[in-house]
């Protein structure tokens, strides 16, 4: 272990400066993270339905028809030039229009935040390699590639999901209070799947290893750096189990803006690189193994259990009459990935007549884009306002679920002060605890 993790320090080193990030690539080093920078999507919406945006909104448009129109399957370094090339566009042409023009530096961040969220959230069955797994022979090599990395690692977790803490060599000092953070850290991870925006996937990434981080800080270990928190992450990517879990990362590089992956986003992506090429490559001689003969039998019953559950599963399939594909290609039933992000979702969807691919007259376009296209803003409020009180709720029990000694109150209070920030609240809470 303690070899990969020298190699994965090197390589988080440079791929912390490719990244622009600070000079210490650390989280307590690290500047400020996703979750504490002004974000309001619903403004960005509400800018683009002034009539002064109409250029922004005309040249979104055109991009987005031809991106969907011109061709069936782009590379994806094709789709990521095409995408950042307009991001780029268009970011100079806030400057020149109202009501961008006017805004001040963080406002000016949220309308590109906003942009990249509107047009990932139209493209995304077109460049989040999962969803393109129907079609899967007539692929490009990276999309392709996506999909095997994808079933490459779920073949390693389930190979290796009998081992234990002390395998990572995860310290036997924290080891008996371990599961429950990796099971929380587990849950945020998981819910990278019900987001289309790379910054939206960025956070649950964020919340994850901030959960191991807090419980790393309050066991007085935060300073041994990788030593101890990827054996962690390590440990939460083999329980969570999350599904196309490198095709999300490959997203969210392809995808998210160069800029924003900086300082704590920099680190914990290239840590969970470093987590996840390891499983990848994981066997015998990378684990610690303190009884050889016990692991011996541990890796034979798991072999056949899980050799009995896949026979279970073809036989299901051939029951339902469900296609298979290759052994090394996933099924596109695993990846039932609905728009989760429902305000956001529902906002864009009534949105999508005025970025509709198909051809309008430009009379017609004139007439309707401010008439007809748009959610009404006291509906697109209340469903963001309800989205937010679901969120709170399911993280307020997920705490409950972590802190059984904590009344609920507190909880509560530390939750509303913290800002519902699940690595901040768990680190308040490990305190309080203490």
């Amino acid at each position: 272990m303690k070899a990969i993790r020298g190699k994965h320090s090197e390589n988080d080193s440079a791929k912390c400066e490719s990244l622009g990030s600070m000079n210490s690539c650390s989280p307590s080093s690290a500047g400020k993270d996703e979750e504490e920078v002004f974000y309001d999507f619903q403004l960005f919406i509400s800018q683009m339905k002034d009539q002064r945006a109409d250029p922004i909104v005309r040249y979104t448009r055109s991009f987005l028809h031809s991106f969907v129109t011109k061709k069936n399957f782009w590379t994806a370094e094709e789709q990521v030039k095409l995408v950042n090339d307009f991001k780029l566009f268009i970011y100079d042409k806030f400057l020149e229009f109202e009501p961008f023009k006017s805004l001040d530096r963080s406002k000016l961040h949220n309308a590109q935040e906003g942009m990249e969220k509107l047009l990932m959230g139209k493209l995304y069955n077109k460049c989040f390699s999962p969803l393109l797994a129907n079609d899967y022979e007539n692929l490009t090599d990276d999309h392709r590639s996506d999909l095997v990395h994808d079933a490459n690692l779920m073949d390693k977790i389930l190979e290796f999901r009998f081992i234990k803490p002390i395998n990572l060599e995860i310290p036997a000092t924290i080891s008996p209070k371990v599961e429950k953070f990796i099971q929380l850290s587990g849950k945020e991870l998981n819910r990278i799947n019900s987001y289309k925006a790379p910054r939206d996937k960025m956070v649950c990434i964020l919340n994850a290893c901030k959960v191991i981080y807090g419980f790393l800080k309050h066991s007085k270990l935060e300073n041994e750096g990788a030593d101890v928190f990827i054996p962690m992450l390590i440990y939460t990517i083999m329980k969570a189990n999350v599904r196309s879990l490198v095709s999300n990362v490959i997203y969210i590089e392809r995808f998210r803006f160069p800029e924003y992956l900086r300082g704590e986003s920099g680190y914990y992506l290239s840590s969970l690189h470093g987590a996840i090429n390891f499983i990848l490559h994981m066997g015998e001689d990378s684990l610690f193994i303190p009884d050889k003969s016990e692991y011996n039998n541990q890796y034979e019953q798991n072999s056949v259990q899980v050799a009995e559950e896949r026979d279970r599963i073809e036989i299901k399939e051939v029951n339902l009459e469900v296609p298979k594909l290759r052994s090394k290609s996933p099924s596109p039933s695993e990846y039932i990935l609905k728009p989760l992000d429902g305000a956001t979702n529902t906002v864009i969807s009534k949105f999508a007549e005025l970025f509709s691919p198909t051809a309008t007259s430009q009379d017609d376009t004139d007439n309707r884009e401010h008439q007809s296209a748009f959610i009404d803003d006291e509906t697109a409020a209340a469903i963001a306002h309800q989205m937010e009180e679901d969120d709170h709720v399911r993280t307020i029990k997920d705490l409950q679920a972590m802190f059984p000694e904590m009344g609920c109150e507190i909880i509560q209070d530390v939750c509303a002060a913290k800002r519902y920030r699940i690595g901040a609240c768990v680190d308040a809470l490990l305190t309080l605890s203490s």
